[in-house]
């Protein structure tokens, strides 16, 4: 599996979740990346992790927006499911970001395939 090119700096550490910033992150622009995970406690058999990116923008003009651009991904399985779908499920998620038609996505709302 081919590693992070993004460096990625560990800023706050809890119990179930993780803060980080890359490189270029500043007050007035932050680049964050928020993991969060859910572990199955009691009967509850669903584990869930959720990362998130989240990064600064800038208008036409360069003026930074107070809305920021938010990328998350939840991945929810049984704790009891087979290792090979959760596999399966991944290489198809992805081919998915991977693929041009995920830029269109991100960039214009236009729809995969």
């Amino acid at each position: 599996m081919a590693a992070m090119s993004t460096t990625l700096v560990e800023f706050n550490n809890a119990l179930n979740s993780k803060s980080w910033y890359s490189s270029t992150h500043t007050a007035q622009k932050p680049r964050l990346v928020l993991e969060k995970r859910k572990v199955p406690t009691g009967n509850q058999t669903v584990m869930e992790d959720t990362i998130t990116v989240l990064h600064s923008t800038v208008d036409a003009d360069g003026a930074i927006l107070p809305q920021k651009v938010t990328l998350t991904a939840t991945i929810r399985r049984p704790s009891d499911g087979a290792a090979a779908d959760m596999t399966a499920a991944l290489a198809i998620f992805r081919d998915i970001v991977a693929s041009d038609e995920f830029t269109l996505v991100t960039t214009l709302q236009k729809m995969v395939k």
